[in-house]
């Protein structure tokens, strides 16, 4: 045998490498855990950069990320979940498997979600079975989601051939016995179908709630009218998945017996709560954003950090004309045409009469650099200052150079322009030829 060398750890006789076995997670989700940590992170990169907002808006920034996350972790973890409906039953004395007279003591769980169900088998480490092995089963079966034909062959639904590859897998009869109940479809007996109906319309609704979800967001950043809506209506949606769910589930309760004191009965889980509790949410805040805007615009625009004048209707409806006139010292006269009146404008038009040193002072009003106002005190809002300035820049009309006066006709003092022609008018009064003038 040749002596160790470089590529000899863990190696015995020259064999190949040894590697321990790799440890699954039954309870564990691992799509779960994926969004869960993907919404995590997105959370946490907006809370870095919050110690660079200044003042208040840090904390309204706070507000507005979390909600808005928590709402979309929701509607992903809830539509993906197999918490919809739980049954769990502890201490269950029941056979293992076929073949084998030994009954174990475990511990039973369903979890049922939109897309199938998770059924749980687990055993304490000092009740091994007959065969001497670690008892800890975590099996998943499908039904998504066509309902296929009868029986269990290559034209059944998924939840039927999934069901028959368990049966030759070996699998625990307890688990095989749960699964069961989801395959029979005839004579009243259909908790399969209904399920899977119900997961159907359910799933449905919750993919319509995500991209709501996300012209909600959008939308806060535009018109905050039109976000409470979709809000709300995120909400809506969201309720009626519930709603859809609980009412096409089953038509007969399912109840699975094991014996006289352990049975799995079957009730609405985490997952179904925490969706219809995140849909009323989302109504009432709708409802409540709804109202303050109406109410109380300066209050919800500060706490969105939205400009009020990206809304038409504000600027009609709202004091832009008197913010105007007090700034700008003008009669908003003719407001139903759009345009101040036209004696506004003639009053400041000089006369054509007028001297040249009043045509001066008139220039240089026209071009005297503007006047700003002193800095608005503290009760005066960053709303009336956003609003004051948008309407001014909007309504405000650009001002016009007044014409040159005429020249009066009666003038002593001919103008330099008609030099020139008195000179050669002289000439030829004395009747000196152009030419030899020259």
């Amino acid at each position: 045998m040749s002596s160790p060398g470089l590529f000899d750890a863990f190696r015995s006789n020259g064999a190949p490498t040894y590697y321990e076995s790799n440890k699954t997670p039954f309870m564990a989700d691992i799509l779960e855990s994926g969004l869960i940590y993907a919404f995590v992170i997105v959370a946490f990169s907006f809370f870095i950069i919050l110690p660079g907002i200044r003042g208040k808006e840090r904390i309204f920034v706070l507000i507005r990320v979390t909600v808005t996350l928590f709402i979309g972790g929701v509607i992903m973890l809830t539509n993906f979940g197999y918490e919809w409906e739980v049954a769990e039953a502890k201490n269950v004395k029941t056979k293992y498997k076929a073949g084998s007279a030994g009954e174990i003591t475990a511990d039973i769980s369903v979890y049922m979600g939109l897309r199938g169900i998770n059924v749980t088998l687990k055993a304490e480490d000092g009740n091994r079975g007959p065969f001497n092995e670690t008892i800890n089963y975590n099996e998943h079966f499908d039904w998504r989601w066509e309902q296929g034909r009868l029986g269990f062959g290559i034209f059944a639904g998924r939840f039927n051939q999934e069901f028959r590859a368990a049966q030759f897998r070996g699998t625990p009869l307890p688990i095989i016995w749960i699964a069961e109940y989801f395959t029979f479809d005839g004579e009243g007996i259909r908790w399969g179908r209904h399920y899977r109906q119900a997961g159907w319309y359910a799933h449905i609704m919750m993919w319509l709630a995500l991209p709501l979800w996300v012209l909600t967001i959008v939308l806060f950043f535009i018109l905050l009218k039109y976000g409470a809506y979709f809000l709300m209506l995120t909400g809506g949606v969201m309720v009626i998945a519930n709603i859809l769910w609980a009412s096409i589930r089953n038509v007969n309760e399912l109840i699975i017996p094991f014996s006289a004191e352990h049975k799995l009965e079957f009730h609405f889980g985490p997952s179904f709560y925490l969706n219809l509790i995140t849909g009323l949410l989302c109504v009432v805040l709708g409802a409540v954003i709804w109202i303050l805007d109406l109410r109380f615009p300066e209050v919800v625009t500060n706490f969105f950090g939205v400009d009020p004048l990206q809304d038409d209707d504000s600027v009609i409806q709202g004091v832009g004309f008197e913010t105007v006139e007090n700034r700008n010292g003008m009669e908003m006269q003719g407001a139903e045409n759009g345009r101040p009146d036209d004696n506004h404008h003639a009053s400041h038009r000089p006369s054509q009469t007028a001297s040249a040193d009043d045509d001066e002072d008139d220039d240089d009003e026209i071009y005297e650099p503007p006047v700003f106002n002193p800095r608005p005190t503290s009760k005066q809002t960053k709303f009336e200052k956003r609003k004051s300035r948008g309407v001014t820049q909007r309504l405000q009309k650009p001002r016009r150079r007044a014409p040159p006066p005429v020249p009066d006709d009666d003038q002593d003092e001919p103008d330099e322009i008609y030099s020139n022609t008195r000179q050669f008018s002289g000439v030829f009064d004395n009747n000196i030829p152009y030419s030899s003038t020259l």
